[in-house]
């Protein structure tokens, strides 16, 4: 579900954001630990930061986030040994970071709300998934297009525009000619199996469940056959 906004009229969320930077300083919970992102990925950032449009309030609270926060790799395609998704994940993996604002190792430490900045590369497609939690995506820079269900057209999201992915609804995301910065926010269910979807040699639908660690990073669990009422319900949207 794709919601269309100007960031002038996304006051809300600046103000909210605004007051999470405001609020680390003084917060005993901090995070000490600052990481920015691998040289390559940091030119990404650079780019993305570059290219915002809106309010110098905006923009500040973004690149204040961006250059206070722990980056991190989301994925460790190490751990990936064999699998239909092996591929996609080896180059999918070092395509993603994120800096977490609020949760487990972000700015202020939480467990009950997890929100941050998300960095993807150009060109960079994210296939078929789903997780537990809702999923609010605020685009900062760049474009993408993101598709719900397996038989719905992708649809496309510019600075300014947020999304909205309800829990365990599978979806994608491909990113446009230049590097993509989100803010995310995940309500509900952090944890559970990220599910990666895929149709096997004999056009059987499969997935991958990848699982969260303490260190924030997914790895690899399982593998199975999409259950006939799954797919049933990601073809209905």
């Amino acid at each position: 579900m794709l919601m269309r906004k100007t960031i002038n009229d996304g006051s809300e969320w600046v103000s909210q954001f605004r007051a999470v930077l405001d609020s680390f300083v003084d917060n005993k919970e901090t995070a000490t630990i600052h990481n920015k992102p691998p040289a390559v990925a940091d030119v990404w950032l650079r780019d993305a930061l570059d290219n915002m449009e809106g309010s110098k309030e905006f923009i500040s609270a973004i690149r204040a986030a961006a250059n206070m926060a722990n980056w991190y790799q989301i994925y460790n395609a190490t751990s990936v040994e064999s699998g239909a998704m092996k591929g996609s994940m080896q180059e999918l993996a070092g395509g993603m970071f994120a800096a977490q604002v609020v949760g487990p190792r972000g700015l202020i430490s939480s467990k009950k709300l997890l929100t941050g900045l998300f960095l993807l590369r150009e060109g960079l497609h994210y296939p078929l998934h789903q997780h537990q939690a809702t999923e609010i995506y605020f685009c900062a820079s760049g474009t993408l297009s993101i598709q719900h269900g397996i038989d719905n057209f992708p649809q496309q999201l510019s600075a300014g525009q947020f999304s909205l992915t309800p829990s365990n609804r599978l979806h994608a995301l491909t990113m446009g000619d230049k590097p993509v910065l989100l803010l995310y926010i995940w309500l509900g269910e952090f944890g559970g199996k990220n599910w990666w979807w895929y149709k096997d040699a004999n056009e059987i639908w499969q997935r991958e469940a990848w699982e969260r660690q303490p260190d924030a990073i997914w790895t690899q669990t399982v593998t199975e056959t999409v259950p006939p009422s799954e797919l049933n319900t990601a073809k209905s949207f």
